[in-house]
């Protein structure tokens, strides 16, 4: 990776989760087509549809990390929501993951 790729990808990063936070609105629907178009446009490596997918899970882990940290001191964390729902969230997003390695790439964009 060369250092304009990694400036690239860092100002995709900042851009997209400052829109995504003042419009209230999850980062991936900004980002992931950010990630996708953006980086050719300045003839950086473009990145295919599984690997940008892969880069906004790992987005998304961080953010739910942080948004947790920031309301557990608040106390606005429903524990009994929290294993009933992540539990559900757990299992589907192993099949979303393990599903997208039999899709193609225009079927990724597409969900």
């Amino acid at each position: 990776m060369d250092f304009a790729f990694i400036i690239t990808i860092f100002l995709i990063g900042f851009i997209g989760s400052y829109i995504s936070g003042m419009l209230g609105i999850g980062g991936s629907i900004i980002k992931y087509p950010m990630l996708l178009y953006i980086p050719p446009l300045f003839g950086l490596a473009a990145l295919t549809a599984h690997e940008v997918s892969g880069i906004i899970a790992i987005q998304v882990f961080f953010a739910t990390i942080g948004g947790v940290w920031a309301y557990r001191k608040g106390g606005y964390l429903n524990k009994r929501l929290i294993i009933y729902m992540g539990s559900t969230i757990l299992i589907g997003s192993f099949v979303g993951g393990f599903g997208s390695k039999l899709m193609s790439e225009g079927g990724i964009n597409v969900i």
